[in-house]
């Protein structure tokens, strides 16, 4: 009985851990499809140095939280696999107002903007569901980078 429950208990703690190597190995994926596809969107703004990537499906949301300084020019850079749908994403204040909305805009994936006082912003993506999946358990990866305006050179005279 104590060797049964032994490998039983053996055969649970692999499972987890081929779990953890594979979330981990999928993570190491997001990561270098961050690097590679998402950050030259950036063009000429400077990366802030976080790669947020994650893995989603068709339906589901995340939301990331960031803060933003005054009077600082901003882009975001959203990417996702090609087999995906389009991103829906929502930059929202903390009173809960919409700052931009990307279905209003064809859901652009880049977008500039600066705000007047330093606060912190929410970042809400969903993964739009309004196609046929023939599987339904399509996902991959997606990328948020965030890049601020290079400051410009004045010119001496």
């Amino acid at each position: 009985m104590k060797h049964r429950l032994n490998s039983r208990l053996s055969g649970i703690l692999m499972f987890f851990a081929f779990l953890l190597t594979f979330s981990t190995c999928l993570n190491a994926q997001c990561l270098s499809f961050a690097k590679k596809i998402g950050k030259p969107k950036l063009e000429n703004f400077v990366h802030d140095g976080n790669y947020n990537a994650t893995i989603l499906g068709a339906g589901e949301t995340a939301e990331l939280y960031k803060t933003f300084f005054a009077n600082q020019k901003y882009r975001i850079a959203l990417s996702k696999i090609e087999s995906l749908p389009n991103i829906h994403f929502r930059l929202i204040d903390e009173d809960n107002n919409i700052l931009f909305d990307n279905k209003n805009h064809g859901f652009v994936d880049v977008w500039d903007f600066q705000v007047e006082s330093t606060q912190m912003l929410v970042i809400k993506l969903k993964v739009l569901d309004d196609y046929n999946d023939s599987n339904g358990d399509n996902k991959g990866c997606i990328s948020v980078l965030f890049g601020i305006e290079k400051e410009k050179k004045k010119k001496r005279n």
